[in-house]
Order: C-alpha cells, then structure tokens, then sequence
C-alpha cells in the first residue's frame, strides 16, 4: 500500500488503533474496571492515548507519519501514561497488520486480557461517613456543636508513621481527647515520659525529621519504601486474586497503622482523637508524605454530618508506580467561607479510623476559635405554632412551672444564673420571609404587673447559609425598631436560607437583672411585618406552651408565651479558719501532741449548694489528696449551711521534716446556665508544719 507521509510528531485520524478489548469471564461493564489504553512504538514512545468505554471499545488517533510496528498497553489507573510503565497487559502489532483505509490506515485490535490479570483491577465501592463538631467554651462550659454547610474534601496519602513519635511521646496526655492541634503535639516534653504501656508497636523508631526548617521546606519527593510498592506481576499475584483480601481473623472494625497493634485498653482511649492544623500536614512533613489525591467532596449537613462515596482501585498507578492499597489513607480537608473570609482546617484522624470493611466514619474534632458552630437542624414546625424549646441545652420542659426551678433523672431544685441562651421555634408560615415576621423578649418578676415588663435587648447575630449561592454570611437578627414598637427580633427567612443556629431567639444576661435571688417570667410575643402585636384572636400565630413534656401535643395559650424561671446570681461563701496556725506566716511548730483541725464554713445566701471540698497538696507534688472521708454533694442542693471540722491529721502522717502544704477549700453553688454549674468558689491558704530533725547526740567528750 502507498500512504503519503506526515509529519513525525503530528495526531493524525487517519492513523488509528482501535477494537474492543475482551475481559476473560467479565460479567460487568469495562468501565466499571477503569482502564485505559496507551500505544507506543517500538522504543516505548507514546504515539496515543484513550479511555475503554463501558462496552470495552476504544479508539486511539497516533502521532504517526505513516505505519510503523507498535505496542498496546491496556491497564487500570487516572493517568494513561503510567499504564505503559508497568502495565499488567501488553501485545504488539507489526507494519503487517496496518489495513489501509480510504484516508490512512487502521489496526483492528481485538486484544484478550486473561482474568487472573483484569481480576485485582476491580475496583471497589468506598464510603466515608463522618460528623465534625467543634469543642467549643461556652462561658467557662465545655460545648460540643456541630459544623454545619462546609466543604469537606477526602485525600488520600501515602506516609511514613511520622506522627506516631510525637503521639507516643505525648501519649499520657492524648488518651481520652478528642482533638490536639499538631504544632502543640511537636513540642518538645520538659518531663519524662511515662513509660509506654505494651505492646510498643514502634519503641524505637527515630525519624531524622531535622530542624523546624527542614520539616516544612521544599525538596524533593522521595520514592516510598520498595516493601511496600508493587513493581512487578509477581508482587500482584502474592496479594491473591481479591481486590481487597480479608484478614485470617477479621474484626467487624478494624483500626489501621500503629493503633491496630495497641493493646485495645489504651487504642481505644485515642479512637477519638482527630490532628488538626491550618497548615497541610505534607507541608509540615514534606519528607514523610509521598503523594497525596483528592478522593472526593462533599459538604456537612446542618447536623455536621457528611458522606462521601468513590471508587477505589486497590491496585493503581500514583507517581508513575504501580501500588497495592485495599483502602486509602484518609486526611480531611475542612473549608469554610463566612462573609468572603476562607477558614480552612486539615483534620488527621490517625488514631481514630477504623475500617468495616469497605466503609469508615470518622468522628472528627476541632477546637480552632475561627471555625463557626451551630445549634444542628431543629426542623420548624408546621403552620403557625410559636414556643419555648430550651435554656442553653436544657429543655424547658425540665422546668418546673411552679418554682422555676430545673429538674431531671438525677438532679433537682436548681435555680439559673448568668447569661443564658434562650430557644425557640416558629412554624413555617412564620419563617417563610413573606411576609417578614418578628418578636419580642420580655421578663418582669412573677407577681408584678405586666406593666413592669422590661425587654431583653441583648444583640443577636447568626450565621445564614443562601440556598440558592451557598454563600455563607453574617446577620444581625435584632433588636430593631419597627414603626415605632421597640426591641424587635427578626424572624429567620428560613424559605431562602439555612441558619446556624435556627432555633436561637435571644440571650438574657441575667446579672444586671438580679443580683440575689428570685423568680421571673420570660415571655415571647409575635408582630407582624408592621411591628403590630400579633394577638391569638388576630388568627396569625398559634401560642403554644412548650413546657408540656412529649409525647403530649403542647397546649394553646393565649396571647403569648411564658416561662417561669427562677434566677440565683450569688456564689457559695467559704471560710476556713486553722487553729493551729500561730502566725500570718502559717507555721505550725510540730509537738508530739499536736491536733491540726480546719474549722470549714460554707454558705450560699439561698442555701443552694451542690458541693464542697477540702483538698490539700504537699510541697511541690501536684498529687490532690482529700480530707473528707466522702465526696459532699447534694443533687437537690441542699448541703447549705455547712459548718464543721475536718481533721486534718493525715498531713502529719509519715511527717519526717519541716514540709509545706496549700489547703483548699472549694465549692460550687446548685446554679446552672443551661448548659453546667456556673458558680465556683474557693480559697487557698499555705501553711507549713515546722518539725526539725533531732540533732545526733554528742559524743563523748575527751579530757586532756
């Protein structure tokens, strides 16, 4: 055949490999395998490149002048050009087999790829689940909230177990934490380390991370291990023909690197501990990271809750080599954008991923301040209803009516102070947006007339999601005039928006209102886009009492809502008084006849007190040692007035020399702010006990 050359390096169609690649015993789709096609010349040059359909056809167009003999590779993997390098299949075409066409000329290849080669190419169906919440302060109160409406992107990396040194070193310290920031996990210790319970999966790995610099400079990647690359058939084959091969003995979930050989005492203490950094961890260890692949995105949902499913090819190529992994190494990319400001956090779960399967949720903590929180769905109800849910994360059906004072299974008579934090729904032809909706916060103390009402006026501000953009901002909710009516809270336009906190309705700093004790009415009351009232007989807003436990279908009320809370805002008082004691300077002169008894008063004005303590440390051990022969509490807080005497006889035990102690006295009053006890009392005072040690008798004395 004549065929007029081209160019050497021109794509031309007229030059064509195509066909349709048989899979030897294949019931399902090509596609479903991942393959690819890649042709070269003799010398291993790529001439061209193409995806196998589902049907397993393909057509590649060459850089060709003309006819030439050629190789076929076919092999899984996203990059073609790496299927040629160690590709599982190959089969050559000779100048012969080039059929001359109208245009050019084509080879119609009709390759067969035996099973025990396409078999370990299938890949498999991997879910990750997982719920991001944040650790958050809460006025001195630890808060547990979700992460709603951010982008989570799935990596997949190949390491070393850098991160296993510094865990093993700070271990004692990492056991039952959710989350530790890595910049403070890589500190030094000044303190030895406790020794590390057996068995040490790696007691002596020492990795040359060398200085701060070099961590997180820019070098070259290295190659990863060869004992843990696949270079040739032979290395496929010993992984047997399964895609993902089950262990002898496999557990319904399995945790992965150094915590899969813990002892399960202490792996289990980690399994909630999620690194977390600002900065990619392949940044901070540039020489442990060999290579890293986005997996897939997805976003949390107004619980904090995320999926995220792909296929995962336990044999593929990543770097140019051919690799051997039944599952990926997961690392969490967590951004969120308010207001046009991007927060991004990389979240490790290294500890605490455990595979069933092909499936793992990831229970993933952070603490970081610029991250923001939310309260979780709180779906509204539907039509009109308007009602009290909460104070804090307290029900107000927990609320006695009567006395305004908070109950549940173990605790009971507890009053509230401080700033609280106060819930409620709206149903959703109230928080459509149109028309736009308000209310109104009010309080006065029970028994006074509604003319004493005073408002709550407290700034409110939440988070908004736009359901159409996914843009996320920042809005001011009130307190706003409207036509003249004051102190006027916008109802959420929750039609066009998700909210972060959709159900939050106020914040009510109790301290200025009542600095000793008593019993107030909160009350919520409905107006219409004109700030006028919105009555029950105007036939807009059904007032229901949400302090009627479930399952009971909350009852009408007319007008508004209320809620009967009772407000403390006064501490226990303390005082300890040490007979003993001689001097302002503390020092007790030691005798063998000496008694030490610490005569304790503890108050609380309305005789609200959850629980005292007297503890003690001695010198410079952090050892606390307490002086009651039993914890004091009251879940009814009734402990209050406490007037007694302690021995303190157990700091003369053992007493060898002069030693010093700190004695503490503690409590805390039976006042919550909905979401723990709020006020926490104590003194300390120092003293020593001055025993000095008996001189050595003298000896004899020598007459000269």
């Amino acid at each position: 055949m004549t065929i007029k050359d081209r160019g050497p390096n021109q794509t031309d169609a007229r030059f064509r490999i195509e066909g349709q690649v048989q899979f030897e015993e294949q019931d399902g789709k090509a596609e479903d395998l991942g393959v690819k096609v890649l042709v070269a010349d003799r010398f291993g040059e790529p001439l061209g490149d193409a995806d196998v359909d589902r049907e397993g056809r393909f057509s590649v167009a060459l850089r060709l002048a003309k006819p030439t003999d050629v190789q076929l590779f076919i092999g899984p993997g996203l990059n073609a050009a790496d299927v040629r390098h160690t590709s599982s299949f190959s089969q050559r075409y000779s100048i012969k087999d080039w059929v001359a066409t109208e245009n050019g000329a084509v080879i119609r290849a009709t390759p067969v790829v035996p099973q025990s080669l396409w078999w370990p190419w299938r890949p498999v169906r991997i879910c990750v689940t997982g719920h991001v919440r944040k650790i958050d302060d809460h006025e001195g109160q630890v808060d547990i909230c979700p992460v709603p409406f951010v982008k989570i992107e799935i990596f997949d990396v190949d390491r070393e177990g850098c991160f296993w040194p510094p865990i093993r070193n700070w271990w004692d310290v990492l056991v039952d934490r959710p989350v530790v920031r890595i910049p403070d996990l890589l500190k030094p210790r000044r303190f030895p380390v406790k020794p590390f319970p057996v068995p040490d999966p790696a007691p002596d790995l020492r990795l040359d991370l060398g200085a701060p610099g070099r961590m997180a400079s820019l070098n070259p990647q290295p190659l990863p291990p060869r004992a843990k690359s696949l270079t040739s058939l032979a290395d496929i084959d010993r992984h047997a023909v399964n895609a993902v091969p089950a262990p002898v003995a496999f557990e319904a979930v399995q945790r992965v690197g150094e915590a899969r050989l813990l002892d399960t005492s202490i792996a289990s203490r980690l399994d909630r501990l999620t690194l977390t950094s600002t900065v990619a961890p392949w940044l901070i260890f540039p020489r442990c990271f060999y290579s890293r692949e986005l997996l897939c995105e997805t976003y949390t949902d107004c619980d904090g809750y995320f999926r995220c499913c792909f296929r995962w090819w336990p044999i593929h190529f990543r770097n140019g080599r051919l690799r051997f992994d039944s599952r990926p190494d997961i690392i969490v990319r967590l951004t969120q954008i308010i207001n046009g400001v991007q927060t991004v956090i990389y979240m490790d779960p290294y500890t605490s991923t455990r595979w069933n399967v092909t499936n793992t949720h990831l229970d993933l903590y952070l603490d970081n301040e610029d991250v923001r929180c939310g309260q979780g769905c709180k779906p509204p109800p539907t039509g009109t209803p308007v009602f009290f849910t909460r104070i804090g994360h307290d029900e107000v059906y927990q609320i006695n009516q009567a006395s305004g004072l908070y109950s549940d299974t173990v605790l009971s008579q507890m009053a509230y102070g401080r700033g609280l934090d106060v819930f409620g729904l709206f149903g959703d032809a109230l928080a459509s947006g149109a028309p736009a909706r308000y209310y109104r916060l009010s309080y006065k103390k029970q028994g006074q007339a509604d003319s004493a009402f005073k408002f709550v006026d407290a700034d409110l501000n939440d988070t908004r999601v736009d359901k159409s953009s996914y843009l996320s901002t920042g809005h001011k909710l009130g307190p706003y005039p409207v036509n003249g009516t004051n102190a006027l809270y916008e109802v959420r336009n929750r039609t066009d928006y998700y909210w972060y906190n959709p159900d939050w309705i106020g914040y009510w700093n109790t301290v200025p209102v009542e600095a000793g004790s008593d019993t107030y009415v909160l009350r919520l009351e409905m107006f219409d886009e004109n700030g006028v009232y919105l009555d029950t007989a105007s036939g807009q807003v059904d007032y229901r009492d949400g302090t009627v436990a479930p399952p009971a279908t909350l009852p009408a009320v007319a007008d508004h809502c209320d809620l009967v809370i009772t407000i403390d805002n006064q501490p226990a008082e303390l005082d300890l008084d040490i007979p003993a004691v001689l001097n302002d300077c503390g020092v007790i002169p030691w005798h063998p006849a000496l008694v030490l008894n610490f005569n304790v008063s503890v108050t609380q004005p309305s005789n609200r007190l959850y629980t005292w303590a007297l503890d003690y440390t001695k010198g410079v051990s952090p050892t606390v040692t307490s002086l009651l022969p039993s914890p004091a509490f009251s879940n009814s807080g009734a402990l209050s007035p406490v007037n007694t005497t302690v021995s303190g006889a157990s700091l003369l035990a053992g007493l060898s020399s002069t030693c010093a102690f700190a004695v503490k006295l503690s409590a805390y009053a039976h006042i919550r702010n909905g979401y723990g006890l709020v006020y926490y009392s104590e003194i300390i005072i120092a003293l020593a006990i001055e025993k000095c040690v008996p001189c050595p008798e003298c000896g004899p004395i020598a007459i000269l």
